[in-house]
């Protein structure tokens, strides 16, 4: 029976266990869970983080412009907006980081060039229901492909389009209602009439029976139609022919419905239909081998970018910086480089600057949008190079709006036209630098490739762009490139593995909050003890006047809450003007009733005998607290420093709302990176979470021992 009941005690003490460790042990490894893994149902224990492979779906485009996302506002207000020149691969997966990157291009077909004299003919032969691009064969396919495929919200979006297709059917179908209704006695032959009255009714039929054809492409794998289902559309459409044939008083408001509904998609159907048909007509060529990229190291990029920057202007500030900055914060660095010389030559300050350049930078990308050769003239003088923008666009209200506040600018500086055109030039070279950094920055080595792909970009793992040299990225858009495949060696499976925790790191200055915690908790635990031995002492082995009474007023306040301590606490830190310092964070905290408590009812039952002889070999009370109570109470000493260390240490809502500055905060008030009104990217926060808590975790693992003997001992004779 003792036997069972040991066994019932120990199941029981087990499942305890396992529910007081399980959250513990959910955080660890949501913390190394991909994105798209945090919110799947049911909920796994296991992630592909693990996994030697992975497969990574792609949507590909052309022509994305380049945006200002990762510049910091120094960089921003130089920013020239451009266009990508390769093929763009958008990551519709979770991003990626290291690995063998292979890109199924082998057997996708493609031209170099397209005869201009068959394209020319072709179009003349369409009928066009949209504003098109026809100056070369590649702008016209680009800009069919991105208004009906891959543009942000293309035509042919599989909600859009199935709703719009629908809504057509539904409002021919009231049109042929009312017409029949209110309309039709309108018609004064009455052959004319029943002959058209049973085309209604015919046309009432076949809409009826299609509409539920067309609802089922609301479901599909992709957000966009694919070529097929396209073409299904194209032959349901094609069995009804709506328009009538005859002529009566109300046909043409018929037909101007028709027209205005469902024909008007149907011609935009054929009219795509046909285009990618000759699209791919004219590619012949076959790709030979798929492209195989890995990430470069440190030192090839940087290599690759010397070389690629040696005749710029600034090679060799550029070469300086190099040696003495980290890669990713280079074009920061140069940026402010620049802006101090012109601010040292020009004698303005650094406000003035910043909102010339953000100026210059409109009157730049007004001229690249006019096909100006804006470099070549800026080096003439910036007047030339202002003169020939104001033939161009002199009517625009953004360059009328630029240029007279650069005029009035100039009333207030000497030589500003040669200060209007360094700063010109600086946004130039400076773009022109940024272009090739982060062509640098985010390469990858090429193992293997077709001959006319010169770079493999990968940009965070979110967007792959593929460079190529004598063939237009167009030619590979319906290639059907939609997974990527990556493999990895035991090392990438290592740092996969611990991705969410370096990107958690880097998502805040994790480094000073690391600082700030181990500082605050450290001198907070430290005055603590100090004042808490010095009121324990005094409570258990001083005599004095109201003695008992006092402690008992110190115990009275810990059934105070501390929450309604805060806003008195707060006026009084205010008051002292410490917002946004340490003592705001220390000084609140350095005396604990619970603390003195502790130690009162320890230090009682050290023997009187010990205390009696230390005064009669003349012992002092200071003397006999630090060299021979505080030495005989070290378990207690350590559980009340630990009781602190950690209070201080997971300390939120006070650090939260008196501190302003991020150089002051702590860990906990940093975990609020990782949520906002969008929501919460809960394996980064548990990364996180993970290596704030882990000091705490180690010092308990080693202080334990002290802990349990300080709490069982408290209180004892």
């Amino acid at each position: 029976m003792r036997e069972l009941r040991k066994t019932i005690v120990y199941i029981l003490l087990s499942i305890g266990a396992i529910v007081m460790l399980a959250p513990f042990a959910w955080m660890l490894v949501t913390s190394f869970k991909l994105p798209s893994e945090v919110n799947t149902w049911p909920p796994k224990w296991t992630t592909r983080s693990f996994a030697t492979s992975r497969e990574i779906k792609v949507i590909p485009s052309t022509g994305t412009a380049t945006n200002v996302k990762g510049l910091s506002l120094r960089e921003a207000l130089s920013f020239v907006a451009k266009k990508s020149v390769g093929l763009n691969l958008s990551v519709n997966d979770d991003p990626f980081y290291r690995g063998e990157l292979t890109i199924p291009t082998k057997g996708a077909k493609y031209t170099p060039f397209a005869n201009l004299d068959e394209f020319n003919a072709f179009v003349d032969f369409l009928t066009m229901p949209i504003e098109v691009d026809k100056e070369t064969p590649e702008k016209f396919f680009e800009e069919v492909y991105l208004y009906y495929i891959n543009g942000s919200s293309p035509f042919f979006k599989r909600d859009e389009f199935t709703s719009n297709i629908l809504g057509n059917v539904d409002n021919l179908l009231s049109t042929i209602d009312m017409i029949s209704t209110y309309g039709i006695d309108r018609i004064e032959d009455q052959n004319e009439k029943e002959r058209f009255q049973n085309f209604l009714n015919e046309k009432v039929k076949q809409l009826t029976e299609i509409r539920p054809k067309f609802e089922k492409f609301k479901v599909g794998l992709e957000l966009v139609l694919s070529n097929d289902e396209i073409s299904e559309i194209a032959k349901l459409l094609d069995t009804v022919e709506l328009l009538y044939p005859g002529q009566n008083e109300v046909s043409e408001n018929y037909n101007t419905g028709v027209e205005n509904t469902l024909l008007n998609i149907k011609r935009n159907v054929d009219f795509f239909l046909k285009v990618n048909a000759y699209f791919s007509s004219i590619q012949n060529d076959v790709v030979d081998k798929d492209i195989k990229a890995v990430p470069m190291s440190k030192d090839e990029k940087v290599n690759t970018l010397l070389e690629r920057t040696k005749d710029f202007r600034d090679f060799n500030e550029i070469k300086e910086l190099i040696t003495k900055v980290e890669l990713n914060t280079l074009g920061e660095e140069l940026a402010k480089k620049l802006d101090d010389e012109v601010v040292e030559r020009y004698k303005i300050s650094s406000l003035d600057l910043s909102n010339l350049k953000s100026l210059i930078s409109s009157l730049i990308n007004l001229g690249l949008e006019n096909n100006l050769p804006v470099r070549d003239l800026l080096n003439v003088s910036f007047d030339e190079f202002s003169r020939k923008l104001e033939e161009s666009a002199g009517m625009s209200l953004t360059y009328m709006s630029v240029k007279s506040k650069l005029d009035s600018f100039k009333e207030s500086v000497d030589n500003a036209a040669e200060l209007f055109r360094d700063v010109a030039i600086n946004t130039l070279e400076f773009q022109d630098f940024r272009s090739i950094y982060e062509s640098v920055n985010y390469a990858w080595k090429i193992i293997e490739a077709p001959s006319f792909v010169k770079e493999v970009i990968v940009k965070e793992g979110k967007n792959v762009e593929i460079i190529m040299d004598g063939v237009s990225p167009i030619y590979f858009i319906d290639d059907n490139i939609r997974t990527l495949s990556l493999k990895f060696t035991t090392s990438d499976v290592v740092k996969n593995v611990f991705q969410n925790y370096v990107l958690a790191w880097q998502a805040a200055p994790f480094g000073i909050y690391y600082v700030n915690t181990v500082f605050v908790a450290v001198v907070t635990t430290i005055l603590e003890i100090i004042i808490s031995a010095m009121a324990a002492y005094a409570f258990s082995w001083m005599n004095f006047p109201g003695r008992d009474l006092l402690f008992s007023i110190f115990l009275a306040t810990m059934m105070v809450p501390g929450e309604v301590l805060l806003v008195p606490n707060f006026i009084t830190i205010t008051k002292f003007g410490w917002i946004d310092t340490y003592y705001a964070l220390i000084v609140p905290w350095v005396v604990s009733v619970f603390s003195i408590f502790l130690m009162k009812q320890h230090f009682m039952s050290i023997p009187t005998e010990l205390f009696d002889a230390a005064r009669i070999d003349g012992c002092s009370h200071w003397r006999y607290l630090w060299q021979i109570v505080m030495p005989l109470s070290r378990p207690v000493v350590i559980t009340t420093a630990l009781l602190k260390f950690v209070g201080s240490w997971n300390s939120f809502l006070w650090v939260l709302i008196v501190t302003n500055d991020p150089k002051y905060r702590t860990l906990t008030v940093g975990l609020q990176a990782f949520s906002s009104d969008v929501g919460t990217l809960y394996n980064l926060l548990m990364a996180a979470a993970t290596f704030t808590i882990l000091p705490v975790v180690i010092i308990f693992l080693f202080t334990q021992r002290y802990f349990v003997r300080g709490i069982a001992r408290t209180g004892l004779k």
